[in-house]
């Protein structure tokens, strides 16, 4: 289905009837009296749903998975803080603590219970129930994720659920609860002359591999090898669908006692081929990481392909995960994304199963594979596998405020300012593609271009950023899956900003909940103290003097 029949459809199908609460003998549950519904409880779920319970507000959170926290308590080796000054209000203690992925995890647990949240797990959107603007309702499947923690393609019982609320929160990082109340939205990157963006639209290759691409070598009518996309290669600055790659960061363990990664059951090696091209031709496929900007050189090597802790540092061909398979992820139905998660987590079990066994494999690279195991601790009840897949972006709401690289380059002084970003342009690769006769990998370039100006980097997110325009749906707030370009968006995509968003919006939901206002009407003049006096900071701070000796 094209892009705008999809969203037609999601338009029609967004408004539905309660009588669809009623599938054969199985009959939907009303939950009634909610102010605010949060959907996703991932960190900024889990900030949006304290800040609307500590407003006075009967909050519940609906969570497609087993777990809080999404990325942050599923596999970060670290959180991205951009500048440490721009982080503030309840998140800037929170990850101060620096804790392990399930100390984050029983920490959401916590908040959550002591601000007496109820909290719904293993449902997913399936249908708003949306009457002249307002979210009446929204229809909720039970579907839950697989022993190795990724989400399944068919529900188990469609509209198990239905919640109604008076206001509510889309924090997926998906954006699937604005796209079923039929909010305009977009994916992929916009040209350079959509928002007047310098480094928007297709770039160059990062890096381009001396390998045959074809199956048999040097005929294109063999077609490609395994791990290549029949992608257009889009000109310089043009806009494609396209969005940067996702995976899994995986905790990659060499000492000790670990869980294993095991092959997949659908192991074929020939999907492989490329690699074994490599090997054997003596290409290396762990360059690749190209960076701009003051720190340029940084890392070019592309990381290590088991980085302790990190779990993927490669931008490069060698790399655990599989560049330009979530094409179809931001606008894709269940079925689409549950495959797309599986084929992420089997190309790093296949990927580990042929550097253990195949004979082109370097002695040192197989020493490697089949020393490396699945840390212990982490994700014990999923086999040692994350359960959360790195959406780094995929829809972005488009609102009467857009932010762009105008915003990161400090030229724009919004004055409803709910949070503070701070982080340079930061893309992955979104492609492996067939370019004159070789390999070459597009997308993941990297620039702190800004973070050494006046400003420091730092940009303030407005409120209207967060909400959908007026005409399209009044009750419902975005502080995830925002209005910016994708530019922006390359370095909005930080967790510690999700949380910030997460909690103003909360506060702004429970104000619209108790008033009964649109979320557009809220008066920024009331938002704003209560903004402050949860420590947020909203202007961009005074640069610190040096210390005189």
């Amino acid at each position: 289905m094209s892009h705008p029949l999809r969203r037609l459809f999601l338009r029609w199908v967004g408004v539905v009837s309660l009588s669809l609460g009623t599938l054969g003998s199985v009959s939907a549950t009303p939950i009634d009296g909610y102010d605010v519904c949060v959907y996703g409880g991932n960190a900024s779920g889990v900030m949006a749903a304290c800040a609307a319970a500590k407003e006075g507000a009967k909050v519940i959170v609906v969570e497609p998975s087993r777990w809080l926290g999404g990325m942050t308590g599923g596999g970060l080796m670290h959180i991205d803080w951009g500048r440490e000054e721009a982080v503030s209000g309840s998140t800037r203690p929170i990850l101060k603590k620096d804790y392990k992925d399930a100390q984050y995890r029983a920490v959401f647990a916590d908040m959550l219970k002591s601000a007496g949240v109820t909290v719904l797990f293993e449902h997913r959107v399936s249908a708003a129930q949306k009457i002249d603007g307002v979210i009446r309702a929204i229809d909720l499947d039970l579907a839950p994720f697989d022993a190795y923690g990724c989400p399944p393609a068919q529900p188990t019982k469609p509209v198990a659920r239905v919640i109604k609320a008076k206001v509510f929160i889309d924090c997926s990082y998906e954006g699937d609860l604005m796209a079923r109340a039929g909010v305009d939205y977009t994916f992929g990157r916009e040209a350079k002359s959509t928002y007047g963006e310098s480094l928007a639209g297709a770039q160059p290759p990062m890096a381009v591999y001396a390998i045959d691409p074809y199956v048999q070598a040097g005929d294109p009518r063999s077609g490609l090898l395994p791990g290549l996309q029949a992608t257009p290669v889009a000109p310089v600055g043009a806009a494609d669908k396209l969005t940067m790659g996702y995976g899994f960061r995986w905790r990659f363990v060499f000492k000790g006692e670990s869980l294993p990664i095991e092959p997949p059951a659908n192991y074929d090696p020939k999907q492989f081929e490329l690699y074994r091209r490599a090997f054997q031709q003596g290409v290396d496929i762990l360059s690749g990481r190209v960076l701009r900007g003051t720190l340029d050189g940084w890392e070019k090597s592309g990381g290590r392909v088991y980085s302790g802790g990190a779990g993927n540092l490669a931008r490069a061909l060698f790399a655990p995960t599989n560049y330009g398979h979530n094409a179809g992820y931001p606008d894709g139905d269940y079925a689409t994304r549950a495959q797309i998660w599986k084929e992420q987590q089997d190309f790093v079990r296949g990927m580990t199963h042929f550097l253990r066994t195949d004979p082109s494999v370097p002695a040192k690279q197989k020493e490697i594979a089949l020393s490396v195991g699945l840390e212990k601790g982490a994700f014990d009840d999923t086999k040692g596998y994350p359960h959360q897949l790195y959406v780094r972006e995929a829809r972005r709401m488009v609102s009467d405020y857009v932010v762009t690289q105008k915003d990161m380059e400090g030229k724009a002084t919004p004055a409803d300012s709910v949070g503070l970003a701070s982080y340079g342009v930061d893309e992955w690769p979104y492609g492996t593609v067939a370019l004159d006769g070789q390999v070459a990998l597009m997308g993941g370039y990297y620039s702190m271009l800004y973070l050494e100006e006046k400003h420091r980097g730092i940009y303030q997110i407005p409120y209207r950023a967060i909400r959908p325009k007026k005409d399209q749906c009044t009750n419902l707030l975005v502080p995830v899956c925002i209005s910016a370009s994708h530019i922006a968006m390359t370095s909005i995509r930080m967790e510690p900003v999700w949380m910030i968003l997460g909690e103003s919006a909360g506060v702004a939901a429970a104000m619209a909940g108790k008033s009964g206002q649109a979320v557009q009407d809220v008066p920024y003049a009331d938002l704003q103290p209560k903004l402050r006096a949860l420590h947020q900071k909203l202007d961009i701070p005074k640069k610190k003097e040096p210390t005189q000796k």
